[in-house]
């Protein structure tokens, strides 16, 4: 507030501008100090409510009545028709799953629901199309669909923020669990980072982990905020026997990292290292017998298995043959220890993810490694990796 502002206070203000005396000279700058501890309070005020405003940014708040309103639509029903032609029993596989509907005209699901299918067929309300996979990919469990003759299937979903998911964010499921019809469920996520050891990529491909119910018939049905934008796709869920309310979906961000190339080339390239293991400890350092003043110095990667014509195996680098119980941990022991890739030292599993998630196919990369506790280098350049049959479990 400007000061020469004051002495042109409208006849109609208070009395206090207009009294004489000492009153008329104390009273602006008392009613100026007012204003301004009341101006600096709202400021106040306005940053903690922004503050708050961006801790719930993205979130809309809907109920399970307004989701379904929204993006039921946007999800079908997929049918899969298998014939195994190595089997006599069981050879024809018909499955049913779920679909969501993208744009561009296509639909995502799970590999496991079309692998291998000789008809495929999405329902859309009353009416059903043949439909042909555009891509698919095990790794990650997605396959890209696209009905003939280009028909629609519907409005697509919206993919949420990458950087949205959070423990104990609302979830909605829609699917067509147990052939019951279109369904959907309500939970929260439960947990983000899982990582389900079902090949040796699974460290890099961390799931999404929810409590909404999942059944099979759910597979390849989206995971949805409250908003009704996908977070995830879902693919599987527990054993019963084992637990229940535990359903996984692959996060938003790997979809968003790798629709684009699945729907233009139809497939997912990878390098091909080829190795598995882990970040070496004070306990498996102890296992291998490590001399003591390298128990908490020694950092690297221990390679426990290598997959034959991999990278890893092209350049001679040699797996565990002893497997080890110590308490609850399980290793394979008398592998190498990889210390550095590229002179980027691998002294922590963030380190070690961050070299392997930038590995290209045709890179020819430098290892630093210890054999029986002696340095050795070698180079070898990356093959992309070949595509491996699906695992089967689904949902």
């Amino acid at each position: 507030m400007h000061r020469k502002s004051d002495p042109e206070m409208p006849a109609g203000g208070p009395d206090l501008w207009r009294n004489g005396g000492d009153q008329s000279r104390q009273a602006p700058h008392g009613l100026r100090r007012a204003i301004v501890f009341a101006l600096a309070f709202a400021a106040a005020t306005l940053a903690l409510t922004g503050a708050a405003a961006s801790a719930a940014q993205g979130r809309c708040g809907l109920g399970a009545e307004a989701i379904w309103d929204r993006a039921a639509p946007s999800v079908v029903e997929v049918f899969a028709l298998g014939i195994d032609p190595y089997r006599v029993n069981d050879r024809v596989r018909p499955v049913f799953g779920s679909g969501t509907i993208l744009p561009d005209g296509l639909v995502l699901t799970n590999a496991h629901v079309v692998e291998g299918a000789k008809v495929i067929i999405v329902f859309v309300g009353e009416d059903s199309w043949d439909a042909g996979i555009v891509g698919s990919d095990n790794e990650l469990d997605l396959a890209l669909l696209r009905l003939v003759d280009d028909q629609s299937a519907g409005p697509p979903l919206e993919l949420a923020p990458l950087d949205s998911l959070h423990p104990g964010q609302t979830a909605f499921a829609i699917g067509f669990p147990l052939g019951l019809g279109k369904t959907i469920s309500h939970g929260i996520v439960t947990g983000i980072g899982r990582v389900l050891h079902d090949s040796t990529l699974s460290w890099l491909e961390p799931m999404l982990q929810t409590d909404a119910a999942v059944n099979p018939g759910n597979s390849g049905g989206p995971l949805l905020d409250d908003c009704g934008r996908v977070i995830g796709l879902v693919s599987r869920t527990s054993n019963p026997a084992l637990g229940e309310d535990i359903g996984f979906a692959v996060p938003v961000s790997v979809l968003a990292e790798v629709l684009p190339e699945l729907a233009r080339t139809g497939r997912i390239s990878r390098p091909w290292h080829g190795l598995y293991g882990q970040m070496v400890t004070p306990p498996i350092l102890y296992m291998i017998g490590a001399p003591p003043e390298a128990m908490y110095g020694l950092t690297g990667f221990l390679i426990e298995t290598v997959e034959p014509g991999s990278a890893a195996d092209i350049a001679g680098l040699r797996g565990g043959d002893l497997p080890v119980q110590l308490g609850g941990l399980s290793v394979i022991i008398g592998g190498d220890i990889i210390t550095a890739v590229d002179g980027r030292p691998v002294d922590t599993l963030d380190n070690a993810l961050d070299i392997v998630r930038g590995l290209k196919v045709g890179q020819e990369i430098t290892v630093d490694l210890l054999r029986d506790g002696e340095p050795i280098t070698v180079t070898v350049t990356l093959p992309e990796r070949p595509p491996r049959p699906t695992n089967g479990t689904g949902d």
